[in-house]
């Protein structure tokens, strides 16, 4: 059995996503599966299989992209959002449904049916040890975030 090949990566190759915008880094294309009207993907055009292996510049523009999306999807459906979701899940254990990095910018509207609250309350976990925090804040502090990590 031959490599995986990335649907979204196929897609890219194919010229088959119906782009709506494009930066040097990213492109914007609507979800196969929207949770509501004018629900957007923005996603690295090189692959990158998560958040942690984007390229810095493919981060900045990410979220500079995320914004404009999320200010256009206010404009057109004004009348019929009160909000929208940012968010991307990083991996199959956090319900990454492809494995190419994609932020999703979600329009919302009450009673739409989609839940994303959560009660933390079921989760009882002791806080971070000093040493959970040191070892992390020595892991930021040297991480570069200029380099992608492999994936």
């Amino acid at each position: 059995m031959g490599p995986l090949v990335c649907s979204f990566c196929q897609n890219i190759d194919d010229d088959s996503f119906e782009v709506i915008a494009a930066g040097d880094h990213v492109i914007v294309v609507a979800d196969s599966h929207p949770i509501n009207r004018g629900h957007m993907l923005v996603l690295p055009t090189r692959h990158a299989a998560d958040f942690a292996s984007m390229t810095q510049a493919e981060v900045i523009e990410m979220a500079l992209v995320a914004q404009q999306v999320d200010r256009a999807i206010r404009s057109v459906f004004s009348s019929a959002i009160g909000g929208t979701n940012v968010l991307m899940s990083n991996g199959r254990e956090a319900d990454q449904g492809v494995p190419h990095a994609h932020l999703h910018v979600i329009p919302r509207q009450e009673g739409d049916g989609y839940e994303f609250r959560e009660d933390f309350s079921r989760y009882p976990l002791r806080p971070l040890t000093v040493t959970e925090r040191g070892a992390l804040r020595t892991e930021i502090e040297a991480c570069d975030p200029s380099a992608p990590r492999s994936n």
